[in-house]
């Protein structure tokens, strides 16, 4: 991720657990992007790999926090 505003969203729900991850790995063939598989709060597969994952999802983390800081700051100011 070089810059911008990124986030996870929802692109696809399947009926079998199969149908998701071969939908997924197309869809990371196709468009590189980065893809979670999960059910139940667990993790089924990660496109490209976990630690790709892992590294989206903390950059997310960071970013989530920088825009409440902002926000906290900007209820402060208009007191």
């Amino acid at each position: 991720m070089l810059g911008g505003r990124h986030e996870w969203y929802e692109a696809l729900q399947a009926f079998t657990e199969d149908d998701a991850l071969y939908t997924a790995n197309l869809m990371h063939l196709d468009s590189k992007a980065v893809i979670k598989v999960v059910r139940f709060g667990l993790n089924l597969a990660c496109f490209p790999d976990e630690h790709t994952v892992a590294l989206c999802e903390r950059q997310l983390t960071q970013q989530q926090k920088r825009i409440l800081e902002e926000e906290a700051l900007w209820h402060r100011q208009q007191r």
